[in-house]
């Protein structure tokens, strides 16, 4: 059987483009939230793009409902709200509308749920606990100030972990005296190319191309 025709089949299955959808989000939000790695915003493009393709090709039978579609979004959002308040309303709310819009998202002619139920339950939890506790952990431990003072790095050198594009804003990640840094340049640099840093913002490092290598 073709592969090609398999896949397809797959991701036109409504759980399969509903667990698209959600993982397209969560990368997206993660994207925003911890910029510069590059592979949040590379899982968003794929798992959204494979899910709008999902979507447009449900079976016959089933439809998508745009009013879930925007309780998803709503419920995302209320999530986005709650890294920033820190109020568990907002996290609450947030998983109700993403409960709600996930029960609808998909309707068959006979006006049912075409999404697994406990799919959307086990999502709803999963989302409540990855924004309410693990995105918002890493975040506190971003802003947390390093035990060294950043300003020791200036003129160290260091090889990118990332590429610096202007997809990207520059802006990546590098190896710099065995830790991992934030680093940002004003020009395209590739992974693994050598840079020196020249100054430094906060907790990001400004780096250019190490011309002695």
């Amino acid at each position: 059987m073709d592969v090609g025709y398999i896949i397809f089949s797959t991701i036109s299955n409504p759980n399969v483009a509903y667990v698209l959808l959600i993982l397209g989000l969560f990368s997206a939000v993660l994207a925003v939230a911890v910029p510069g790695t590059g592979f949040a915003e590379i899982a968003a493009g794929i798992c959204l793009l494979l899910a709008f393709i999902g979507l447009s090709n449900l079976p016959p039978d089933d439809a998508v409902n745009m009013g879930g579609v925007l309780l998803m979004i709503a419920g995302i959002g209320f999530f986005i709200v709650d890294l920033k308040l820190h109020s568990f309303a907002f996290a609450a709310g947030g998983a109700v509308a993403l409960a709600i819009g996930s029960t609808f998202l998909i309707q068959t002619t006979g006006r049912q749920a075409a999404v697994s139920l406990w799919l959307v339950a086990i999502v709803t939890l999963g989302s409540l606990a990855f924004f309410s506790y693990g995105l918002r952990r890493a975040m506190e431990a971003m802003r947390l100030r390093p035990k060294v003072d950043v300003k020791t790095v200036l003129g160290m050198h260091g090889v990118l972990k990332a590429s610096l594009l202007p997809a990207n804003q520059f802006t990546g990640t590098a190896l710099i005296g065995s830790e991992l840094w934030t680093v940002r340049s004003d020009e395209a640099l590739t992974e693994g190319t050598s840079i020196i840093v020249d100054r430094v913002d906060g907790l990001i490092l400004y780096v250019s191309k190490d011309v002695t290598e």
